[in-house]
């Protein structure tokens, strides 16, 4: 099986050996695009000798290579979902089941999940299919276990998906030592739990559009025996009260986020944040290798569908973040793995995501 496929099921779906198959199947061609077809992509990206990633764009598109490296970052994401063993194909037909483990466990500190039934769930949310995952991760309880599946296959160039979470954690205890921290865009605890682990004596909170991902986030609490409270609420209208937590955290939100949410969950942040409280995001921003590093990237905002990623890295962060209260703002490259910056600011040797971590204190 290939590495970093389908780790063994918890509590949740059960998935045949064919699914198992498949989805290394798709890692495994996944590995050979990052790899061995990037590197031809690049090196021909740079021998048109341009300084302008819509200008790589347009002669590139005239490449067979291209179009064979753009057709499979595209399909071999939906063949991840889809097919008759995509994980969505497999898990829809448990969606009863599903649903009735997730409302099992809802029953088991109950007081650690707050759903708000009332919420109307926003159009930027809801009106794409991010990540290519079709339908969304907000409408059934299939929408987040396959979420928490499809992650593990998302960056297969990481040993375990959970290793990058555990290293932010590792990162924002290097900043400071708070008491009280919101984990924003908390979807199924990816980074949440991480979180709680490190910060054993802290009090410990997610928040989050999607309700099946709540409710498969607090599964995952209760099953690790791990005190977290989980909330329904948007970045942009934290449903908390002012100066209430000494750190607000987030992974891989605001690239979701369209610009205008992107400054209102800023001044969001600042205003449940107590002064002198630490703000961080780890997200993806400023791509490295000048022109050929933003044409790979913005290309592959448009072939996952990700409409927010190129209006995020457009924004100058330090300047919105000190708009919306905050101060000592610092933005640096983020290793996700081992050796991962060993190119500094040149082109990455294999294709990553532009791992960024955002920091800033509340004035």
């Amino acid at each position: 099986m290939a590495r970093n496929a389908i780790a063994v099921e918890k509590s949740g779906p059960r998935l045949p050996f064919e699914v198992h198959a498949y989805q290394s199947f798709v890692v495994g061609l996944k590995l050979f695009w990052t790899r061995s077809i990037y590197e031809r992509v690049a090196r021909e990206a740079k021998a048109l000798d341009l300084d302008d990633p819509r200008a790589i764009e347009r002669e590139m598109r005239k490449s067979v290579l291209y179009q064979y490296y753009g057709w499979l970052e595209h399909y071999l994401q939906q063949y991840k979902f889809l097919g008759r063993w995509g994980l969505m194909s497999v898990l829809e037909r448990q969606d009863e089941r599903l649903a009735a483990i997730l409302d099992e466990y809802a029953r088991e500190a109950p007081e650690r999940l707050r759903l708000d039934p009332d919420l109307q769930l926003p159009k930027y949310y809801v009106q794409g299919d991010f990540h290519q995952m079709p339908g969304g991760i907000w409408s059934d309880a299939c929408d987040a276990f396959a979420y928490e599946l499809g992650s593990q296959t998302t960056t297969p160039t990481h040993a375990h998906d959970a290793d990058l979470h555990t290293r932010y954690a590792r990162y924002v205890k290097a900043l400071c030592n708070p008491r009280r921290i919101l984990d924003e865009g908390c979807g199924f605890g990816k980074t949440t739990l991480p979180l709680k682990k490190t910060f054993a004596d802290a009090e410990v909170v997610g928040c989050d559009l999607s309700e099946p991902c709540l409710k498969l986030a607090h599964a995952r609490a209760v099953e690790e025996k791990l005190p977290v409270d989980f909330v329904q609420c948007p970045v942009e209208k934290l449903d908390f009260a002012d100066a209430s937590f000494d750190a607000v955290t987030g992974t891989m939100l605001l690239h979701e986020l369209p610009p205008a949410v992107v400054r209102e969950s800023l001044r969001e942040a600042r205003r449940v944040l107590k002064p002198g409280g630490y703000y961080t995001q780890l997200d993806f921003y400023d791509p490295p290798g000048g022109a050929i590093g933003q044409f790979i990237y913005y290309g592959h905002s448009e072939r996952n569908r990700e409409p927010y990623m190129v209006p995020l890295c457009k924004l100058e962060l330090v300047k919105e973040l000190e708009s919306a209260g905050f101060t000592d703002v610092r933005i640096e490259p983020f290793e996700e793995t081992e050796g991962a910056l060993a190119n500094g600011r040149d082109l990455p040797r294999q294709w990553r995501f532009p791992w960024t971590v955002i920091v800033a204190r509340a004035a």
